[in-house]
């Protein structure tokens, strides 16, 4: 990975393919139905930093889970 402090970022999977990996769901991220994965790594980058711009403010502005503390 390149970045955790972004929502998206890109990881190397053992076959040397690349996929863009959401921070926020923890897991690989989705654009238009499309799993973003098989990617080369210049392609995964270029999307990642697209998708940042586009989406990447949800992971700062996404509200906090409260758990409940004691009994």
């Amino acid at each position: 990975m390149y970045s955790s402090d972004q929502r998206y970022d890109v990881i190397c999977d053992p076959l040397d393919l690349w996929m863009v990996w959401d921070n926020q769901t923890e897991e690989p991220a989705s654009f238009g139905g499309q799993i973003l994965h098989g990617l080369t790594e210049r392609h995964a980058v270029e999307v990642a930093k697209i998708m940042n711009e586009l989406y990447g403010s949800e992971k700062r502005d996404a509200p906090t889970a409260f758990r409940s503390v004691g009994g």
